[in-house]
């Protein structure tokens, strides 16, 4: 019979957790329980070999949610409180990002199931050891009593009954998964908070890369985009959308190449760079590969739904040709996520995006900040989700 494995706090349980006490909205105890694990994650020597988790203690430092604190609070009108238990179901391709939905339910001083995927990682492990490291400090007692991380297999009955103990859900994966757990009974007044399959791309400016060291600069930063989650992360660039000038292509790529050459990829990895370079170009929309050795960047005619999913990530570049940035709306759908932009005016991305065409797009950010995560996630507003307000007149 299939069990549910509790993975932090080791000493927890199911019923304390779903029967503890709510707190306010950015008690000074979460408070110093996330500074706590921030300093943590950027001291421990296992945390800072992985750059997702010292991405993280970044994200957590005091300064940043002093910052969301008072956002929130400047746009609260009436009393805010915790919305009760909220049940998170995390993404299997991005091991991380359960802490971040999470920490926006804590900080809104709700009590928190965390299902974990079964899909094993140096980041997952290395995570759940320091949670529990922080968890099991005196002082935290009543957060570890109030938080658990689980993890069951996909086909046990304890995702539904999990949904109907739930007042949330915060449901991360691909269409089928999110549809299947939303199909799940759950109370009458629960909210569902989904995100699905999107894919992310970038904008460079080719007219404006002229040199080597921009050349340099700018392979970091999409390295910097894509490395973390081998390009599963839905934020990662998977597309490249080259505006004007292609005569640093080969040396961008080359470059990337250069960089992604240092790091162990799968042999699933580069397996699905050929498959899926050979699909394309059989299609007659793409050209020969520019680059296909550890990475692979191969220019296509246009951006169609069965390539983004042949793509499974590891350094996979679709490149599309602009000539002008009004051609870019034609060749984005509603799975866009975030945009990442190089060398491109603000002004002309916003008169862009405000094309009623545009069904898409919920980030655009500089390259190199594709993967920070903010409490707006897909046109969500987190901490006002997971929260409820009382309206006095």
């Amino acid at each position: 019979m299939a069990e549910l494995t509790i993975l932090a706090p080791a000493h927890s349980s199911l019923s304390n957790c779903v029967n503890a006490p709510l707190r306010q909205p950015f008690a000074s105890q979460i408070l110093a329980f996330i500074q706590v694990l921030s300093k943590l994650l950027l001291s421990d020597s296992r945390a800072k070999a992985l750059p997702e988790l010292v991405a993280l203690g970044f994200w957590l430092r005091h300064s940043h949610i002093q910052q969301l604190k008072e956002t929130q609070q400047s746009q609260s009108s009436g009393i805010t409180k915790a919305l009760g238990l909220v049940l998170h179901f995390t993404p299997a391709n991005v091991d991380t990002m359960f802490v971040y939905s999470w920490i926006c339910s804590l900080l809104m001083g709700n009590n928190n199931i965390v299902r974990v995927a079964s899909a094993d990682s140096a980041a997952k492990n290395t995570l759940l050891q320091l949670l529990n490291q922080v968890l099991n400090q005196a002082e935290f007692a009543d957060i570890a009593e109030s938080n658990l991380f689980v993890t069951y297999p996909k086909e046990a009955t304890f995702s539904a009954e999990l949904s109907l103990l739930a007042d949330a859900r915060v449901i991360w994966g691909g269409d089928d998964s999110v549809n299947a757990i939303r199909s799940l009974p759950i109370k009458p007044r629960c909210r569902d908070i989904s995100f699905a399959d999107r894919y992310s791309a970038a904008l460079v400016n080719g007219n404006a890369l002229v040199d080597k060291a921009q050349v340099s600069e700018l392979a970091a930063l999409l390295w910097r985009d894509t490395q973390p989650h081998a390009q599963q992360a839905c934020s990662s660039p998977r597309v490249i959308f080259w505006l004007g000038n292609t005569s640093q292509q080969q040396a961008l790529f080359s470059q990337i190449n250069l960089l992604a050459s240092g790091q162990a990829i799968e042999i699933n990895g580069l397996n699905n760079h050929l498959v899926v370079s050979q699909l394309i170009q059989s299609s007659g929309l793409a050209d020969k590969p520019l680059v296909n050795r550890t990475i692979c960047a191969l220019p296509v005619e246009c951006i169609k739904p069965e390539f983004l999913g042949w793509h499974l990530g590891s350094g996979l570049f679709l490149i599309k040709h602009l000539q002008c940035m009004l051609e870019l709306p034609e060749h984005i759908d509603n799975k866009l996520q975030t945009l990442s932009y190089w060398q491109v005016e603000q002004k002309d991305l916003l008169k862009l995006v405000e094309q009623p065409s545009i069904t898409g797009l919920d980030r655009i950010v500089p390259v190199g900040r594709a993967l920070d995560f903010s409490p707006i996630w897909d046109g969500v507003e987190l901490l006002s989700h997971l929260s409820r307000k009382i309206e006095f007149l």
